[in-house]
């Protein structure tokens, strides 16, 4: 049935207009660029004018230079300019700025743009284990964004993958932290070695699409998952790999949005890390003025609703202090320098041919590399390629509707897609016949269902009448606005209208004679209901098994479609009528191989009745090449998963729906930090398939575990949040190494991954993947991998200590090659057993002091360490004005395990406003071990009211300092 249509958002990125670089413009900023970068053919009068026009162009200043003189140059109007879109990417001639062109590309530059590569889905990166690779994929980013002219790439997306049922699972790399990091890094290094910034996403806990940008998406999340789950790859792509900048989300953290959230933009991003880089915000994801420029948002996209003139008459009331507008355009202005941009901006267009045959290379090489052989009875893979006999190559996914990408902002227009049944016929040598059966009718070619079968009520109800019993396919068409369809209540589709699928799909068991509600929300005025009955469907699938029975194996390709930006996976099925084709495939033939393109697991209910299955994920234009290299051995499937992949949904770590996707507008991170194979573990649950599990064409044997030393005191590393060494690459402690041997009769690659698990004290899960290491062996071929562990890796989050402790105790070493204690095979461990401990201070104050009084003001400190703190030193910073006495005697040394209070006595001087004000205790230490010589910071802060004690005197506010603000 067909409703009629209306406009609206489809919820995902809006498409960027073209900001191509005007030849006039070219023509008042190059020759000046030239002339100061000492082009020989610039004449002494052109680098006069220019050194005159735009000095900051001079090349051998250093670059707070640099942008100190522009700003001195900048109007108000330019300064708002430059933090505002669409404004920030037109150029200024006068100032000689190029403008901020700012573009998707997760996977590949996107936004419709033609004449690119289409990469594999970022999750298929990440199944690699490789970091090599990933450098070679941000490199093909990172040099087509530039191609077309694009200063920004906004990518990687590194958050954390939740719940398999995430949209956006397969935008995204992993649920392990760890591997997150490691590929994010090599990833955006990729990225910006092309001279092109990346803007790492989406900070920080962004894990649903249902409910996005509003209050309902409110991640109730403890302050230890967010340092140990989900932001370790922000800090590793800020810190490491050095991202240009970071995308702000669009959920609410805490009660606070995440583009205003103090938390993570002032007191984690600014002051914990010292970020120098600029944040902009999701597009669409500002919700004020104010308040995110005061806790560091430095620019709104797409379109100024809170900044632009709403930013700019909050400066000029002094709602937005000056200095604080500057603090966000040198933010931008300091990475366009590093990048070079003003004095070589990108010279792309958008219309350019940009991909090449080495980027297509690299996008068959990663598909390849990526995908998993989850299951190989029998040995049916690989493929005989010569003299093979026959196989049937089946499903709608194998050539009439391949699937090679997932849908919204991060989908990439391919410049030619190789289908699987192309792809195999390629590869096929003579004596092997290839045949195909479709099997099921594609989701747009399913007819609507007729008036015979539905009755239309009120509100999108409408009544379903089946006329036999068998599963159905019911589809949900829509053209301009999201809708969601529901069958008895329970959501079985949500399409976000998002490119490029359109018509989503499900497979149902009903009754005949039976009457279903069907309940159409959403966009439900721009959606068409289709269907398929079992008697439409039993003639395909009689096809696919004829051609299965008569071939000696049969190759079923199915697909997830159905994930995208915008909307989350109503659950994890292969959508249409797919698992019956399988089922119906296997009974037919012994010899069936599984092939899923999907970005993020999916259930398995015929995994017993096949032979193989082969995980390929979204792979991009090269589909059909990539899986026929592996279906045939000239590749050996060496990917590993980055993601768990559960028996069932009622599996998942969050599988209430007050964890996802929430309720009275929460969503409860319960979890906390057992997500993905944490829980597992935790919960003595075995999954589907376990986190980096992986088969391959040969075996692999682990023998020699060592680890040294065996007992390790921690003293080099202090694992406070001021200490470069707690997050760092410096201060290995222990050093692991083991042997891997190719015991098969084919070359073939592994992944040896190390496991740590932390002393019980230490309240951690009881593994998690600190190390990995991608092996290529020939046959009885042996190697050594070897392992670094620095403090960071000992340590864990203490919400008390507000920082990294490392615990005493016995650690567990675990090598194999899966996070399961089945392909663990070896065990080893070593003892901490002196350690630097958690040490941290609380500060205590009277609610309110009346003015022209004093109060008393403590500050305690907690040393739970074997190590004493050597040259103590007690402050306590209050508002100017304020006076402070300590009372008594300080203390100069706090030894291990001992706790000191110190007193101060706080007088608030007559005359000054009343208001709340911040007093923040600052402890400075020496660690106290052998060898450690730097000094410690650990500080409290607590409010306190200053007010008259007579409520008739003036109350008009007290200026407190505003600790955190930029």
């Amino acid at each position: 049935m067909i409703l009629a249509p209306s406009g609206g958002n489809h919820g995902g990125k809006q498409l960027r207009a073209r900001r191509a670089v005007a030849a006039g413009f070219a023509a008042a900023i190059l020759p000046a660029a030239l002339a100061l970068a000492g082009n020989p053919a610039v004449t002494g009068a052109q680098h006069s004018a220019a050194s005159r026009a735009c000095p900051w162009l001079d090349q051998s200043l250093p670059v707070s230079k640099r942008v100190s003189m522009l700003l001195a140059r900048m109007t108000l109007t330019d300064k708002i300019s430059v933090v505002t879109g669409p404004a920030a990417s037109q150029p200024i001639p006068s100032l000689c700025y190029p403008g901020l062109n700012l573009e998707d590309g997760p996977a590949g530059a996107g936004d419709g743009l033609t004449g690119v590569t289409q990469l594999p889905a970022p999750v298929s990166l990440a199944a690699t284990f490789n970091p090599s690779l990933a450098a070679k994929y941000g490199q093909v980013v990172g040099s087509e964004e530039r191609a077309k002219g694009e200063t920004v790439n906004l990518g990687p997306t590194v958050n954390i993958d939740r719940d398999p049922r995430w949209g956006r699972s397969f935008e995204a790399y992993t649920e392990d932290p760890y591997l997150n990091a490691v590929i994010a890094d090599a990833d955006i290094k990729g990225v910006q070695s092309q001279k092109e910034m990346s803007q790492v996403k989406h900070f920080a806990v962004y894990n649903q699409e249902t409910n996005r940008n509003t209050a309902a998406d409110n991640a109730i999340v403890s302050e230890r998952a967010l340092h140990e789950i989900y932001l370790p790859a922000f800090w590793s792509a800020t810190q490491q790999a050095g991202a240009s900048s970071v995308m702000c989300a669009y959920s609410t953290i805490n009660g606070q949005d995440a583009c205003q959230n103090q938390d993570l933009l002032s007191d984690t991003l600014d002051q914990r890390w010292a970020y120098p880089g600029f944040v902009g915000s999701d597009y669409g994801g500002t919700h004020s003025t104010v308040a995110s420029a005061d806790a560091g948002l430095d620019q709104e996209q797409p379109s100024p609703e809170f900044y632009g003139q709403a930013l700019q008459t909050a400066v000029q009331n002094g709602q937005v202090a000056v200095a604080t507008l500057n603090e966000m355009v040198s933010r931008i202005l300091t990475e366009m320098f590093d990048f070079n941009d003003f004095n070589d901006p990108p010279a792309g267009s958008a219309s350019a041919t940009v991909t090449t045959a080495a980027h297509q290379a690299v996008s068959t090489a990663v598909a390849e590399a990526g995908t998993v052989l989850l299951r190989n009875s029998g040995a049916t893979l690989p493929l005989k390629a010569d003299g093979g006999g026959s196989v049937a190559v089946i499903g709608p996914a194998a050539s009439a509707s391949p699937t090679d990408a997932g849908g919204g902002s991060a989908y990439v227009t391919a410049p030619f897609s190789v289908t699987p049944l192309q792809g195999i016929q390629a590869a096929a040598g003579p004596g092997t016949t290839i045949t195909y059966a479709q099997g099921l009718p594609t989701d747009t070619s399913l007819p609507q269902i007729p008036a015979s079968a539905l009755t239309s009520g009120s509100g999108g109800t409408y009544k379903l009448t089946a006329p036999e019993t068998g599963t159905y396919i019911l589809a949900l068409q829509v053209r301009s606005q999201s809708a969601t369809l529901s069958l008895d209540g329970q959501e079985i589709l949500s399409d976000p209208a998002t490119p490029p699928v359109s018509t989503y799909s499900a497979g149902v068991n009903l009754q005949a004679g039976q009457t279903y509600t069907l309940q159409l929300s959403g966009g439900a005025s721009s959606a068409t209901l289709r269907w398929a009955t079992p008697s439409d469907l039993a003639p395909g699938i009689a096809q696919a098994v004829a051609a299965a029975k008569s071939a000696r194996v049969a190759v079923v390709v199915v697909s997830d479609d159905t994930e995208s930006e915008a909307a989350d996976r109503a659950s994890l099925n292969l959508p249409s009528a797919q698992n019956e084709l399988i089922s119906a495939v296997a009974a037919a033939n012994p010899h069936t191989v599984v092939v899923v393109d999907a970005g993020a697991p999916v259930v398995m209910p015929w995994l017993n009745q096949v032979a193989s299955v082969l995980d390929a994920w979204y792979p991009g234009e090269s589909n059909g090449t990539a899986l026929a290299s592996v279906l045939f051995g000239q590749t050996d499937p060496s990917g590993h998963l980055p993601v768990t992949f559960p028996e069932s949904l009622s599996q998942v770590p969050a599988s209430s729906p007050s964890e996802f996707p929430g309720e009275n507008g929460e969503v409860l991170y319960s979890e906390g930090i057992d997500v993905g194979y944490r829980y597992y573990d935790a919960s003595n649950e075995t999954p589907m398939f376990p986190f980096g599990y992986g088969l391959s064409y040969t075996t692999f044997r682990y023998s020699h575990l060592t680890v040294t030393p065996q007992r390790v005191r921690n003293h080099t590393s202090d694992p406070s949040p001021t200490s470069c060494d707690c997050n760092g690459q410096s201060g290995n402690l222990v050093t692991v190494s083991a042997t891997v041997t190719n015991t098969g009769k084919v070359a073939g690659s592994d992944v040896a991954q190390l496991y740590l698990g932390d002393p019980p004290a230490a309240g951690e899960p009881p593994r998690q993947l600190k190390g990995f290491q991608k092996v290529t062996l020939q046959p009885g071929q042996s190697t050594t991998v070897r392992f670094t562990l620095n403090g960071h890796d000992l340590s864990y989050w203490d919400d008390t200590a507000n920082g990294w402790v490392v615990p005493d105790g016995r650690y567990q070493i675990s090598v194999g090659d899966s996070s399961a204690l089945a392909n663990l095979p070896l065990r080893g461990g070593f003892t901490v057993t002196r350690s630097l401990g958690a040490r941290y201070v609380s500060v205590a104050a009277p609610s309110a002091i009346d003015v022209g009084t004093a109060g008393t003001v403590t500050a305690t400190v907690v040393n739970d360490g074997d190590y004493g703190l050597r040259d103590v030193r007690f402050t306590l910073n209050v508002p100017s004005g304020w006076t402070v006495t300590p009372v008594g005697r300080v203390p100069s040394a706090v030894a291990p395990g001992q706790t000191v209070t110190e007193r101060f006595r706080v007088t608030v001087p007559a005359g000054v406003q009343t208001g709340t004000a911040s007093l923040t205790g600052r402890i400075t230490y020496k660690p106290g071990g052998r060898g450690a010589s730097t000094t410690g910071l650990i500080e409290a802060s607590a409010s306190v009211t200053a007010q008259y004690a007579d409520p008739a005197i003036s109350t008009s506010g007290l200026a407190a300092a505003a600790l955190g603000n930029r």
